[in-house]
């Protein structure tokens, strides 16, 4: 993740294993509340792969006119489950992602506070501020969207596909096809919403730099009438920053679209 390297002493952006070990950095601390909200997540998931199975048996024991009292209780049961496992996982996710963030945003303050002022000088002020609000907001989608519920859903995934395979052998070979060409389909347009939304990042920084700048000479910006070229180059940064947001917005729907559909 990209946060002032420019006024950190560093002038190209992290690739990708870097910024994946700089994530990893911040998620570390809080392992312990990951690995109890994962574990949560896939209780959730195996009530939900059991939950087929006893509607199976429930039909099955309706066909032979047997009794329905003992399947329907534990039916009943399971739903609860799945309810109550979802939301204490959910909420501890989101809990331990508010905390990542809010440790995120002390670091980055400390570590602004120690920088010398010709490294200072050369950076855009609301750039960095930008940086330390919105950039680090994003960590929090990161845990509560992908680090724990990408491992999650595979592990489920993989689950659901096995007991389909148990179930309905043609109906396993027709969903397995339909995950496979959802999953490439994905390997390409992930990398594209990526860009987009890093472009949408750093447009921001770039319009919260020029406000500010704006805002610190606003005086004299009112005095000289500049106030129409001022706010031109806001709008200009602001719809850099709507047109990324478009094409991850593009991506993004089709990308959503096509799993509801699979």
């Amino acid at each position: 993740m990209y946060m002032g390297n420019q006024a950190l002493g560093r002038n190209r952006p992290p690739s990708k294993r870097a910024s994946l070990r700089v994530i990893y950095g911040y998620l570390r601390p809080h392992r312990l509340a990951l690995v109890g909200g994962a574990l949560l997540s896939l209780a959730t998931g195996a009530t939900g792969l059991v939950l087929p199975l006893v509607v199976r048996a429930l039909i099955g024991d309706l066909s032979a006119h047997r009794g329905l009292s003992r399947l329907i209780v534990i039916m009943c049961l399971l739903m609860l489950a799945d309810a109550v496992l979802g939301a204490a996982g959910g909420y501890l996710l989101l809990r331990t992602a508010d905390s990542i963030v809010l440790s995120t945003r002390k670091d980055l303050i400390s570590r602004l506070l120690k920088i010398t002022i010709g490294a200072l000088d050369s950076s855009e002020p609301g750039d960095l501020m930008a940086r330390a609000t919105v950039d680090t907001t994003l960590l929090r989608a990161v845990v509560s969207n992908a680090a724990v519920s990408a491992v999650t859903a595979a592990l489920t995934a993989v689950a659901a596909l096995v007991f389909m395979g148990l179930l309905d052998i043609v109906l396993f070979g027709v969903t397995l096809g339909v995950v496979a060409g959802v999953a490439v389909m994905e390997t390409v347009i992930m990398p594209r919403i990526g860009r987009a939304f890093k472009e949408t990042q750093e447009a921001v920084g770039e319009m919260s730099a020029a406000l500010e700048r704006m805002l610190g000479a606003f005086r004299t910006v009112k005095a000289s009438g500049a106030e129409d070229r001022e706010g031109a180059r806001l709008h200009e940064a602001a719809t850099r920053a709507w047109r990324a947001g478009l094409r991850a917005d593009r991506w993004q729907a089709v990308v959503g679209n096509t799993t509801e559909l699979a």
